[in-house]
C-alpha cells in the first residue's frame, strides 16, 4: 500500500494561528462590551432605586405632617366627625387636597412621582389613618412634538382611501 505522506507547511500553520488569534481578539471585545453594558444597567438600576427609595421617604414625612395635623385636630376636641374633618381640611399641609375623609398628594423625583392617598379614620379610632392609595408612576417622557402628527396622517390617509373606493362604486 502507498501511503501518501500529507505535509503541512509553516504557511497553513500560520493561517490557523492568525485565525484563532483573530477569533479570541473578537471574543475579547465583545466580553468588554457586555461587561461595560452590565456596569451601566447596574448604574442606571442603583439610580432608580434610591429614586424610588426617596419617594417613599417623601410619602411616609408627609404622610407624618398629616398624622400631627391629626393629632392637633384631635387634641381640640371635636363635637363629631364632621368638625374633625373640617378642621382636619382647615389645616392640611401644603400639597394636600383632601376630599370627603380621603386625603392625597403626590411626591416627585426626577421623572417619577408617588401617589399617595389616606383615609382619614373616625376619631377614637385606633388608628388616624389608613392606606388607600401608594402608587409609584413615571411621567410621561415622551412629548406630542416627538410624533408629530401621525395619527392624524394615517386618519388623513384612511379617509383618502375610503373616498377613492366610494368613487370607484360611484363610478360603476
Amino acid at each position: 500500500m502507498n501511503k501518501r505522506k500529507v505535509a503541512v507547511g509553516p504557511g497553513a500553520s500560520s493561517l490557523i494561528l492568525i485565525a484563532v488569534v483573530l477569533a479570541l481578539s473578537v471574543l475579547t471585545v465583545l466580553t468588554m462590551i457586555s461587561a461595560r453594558n452590565d456596569e451601566a444597567l447596574a448604574l442606571r438600576s442603583v439610580e432608580t432605586r434610591q429614586e424610588v427609595y426617596g419617594l417613599f421617604a417623601e410619602g411616609e414625612r408627609s404622610l407624618a405632617k398629616l398624622d400631627a395635623v391629626l393629632m392637633a385636630s384631635l387634641a381640640e376636641a371635636p363635637a363629631g366627625e364632621e368638625e374633625y374633618l373640617a378642621r382636619v381640611a382647615e389645616q392640611l399641609p401644603e400639597g394636600m387636597k383632601m376630599k370627603g375623609d380621603i386625603v392625597s398628594w403626590t411626591e416627585k423625583i426626577g421623572d417619577r412621582a408617588l401617589a399617595c392617598a389616606v383615609k382619614v379614620l373616625a376619631p377614637g379610632a385606633e388608628k388616624r389613618t389608613a392606606w388607600t392609595l401608594h402608587r409609584l408612576e413615571a411621567e410621561d417622557i415622551w412629548e406630542e412634538d416627538d410624533f408629530g402628527d401621525w395619527e392624524d396622517e394615517d386618519q388623513e390617509a384612511e379617509e383618502d382611501e375610503m373616498n377613492a373606493e366610494n368613487e370607484g362604486e360611484e363610478a360603476q
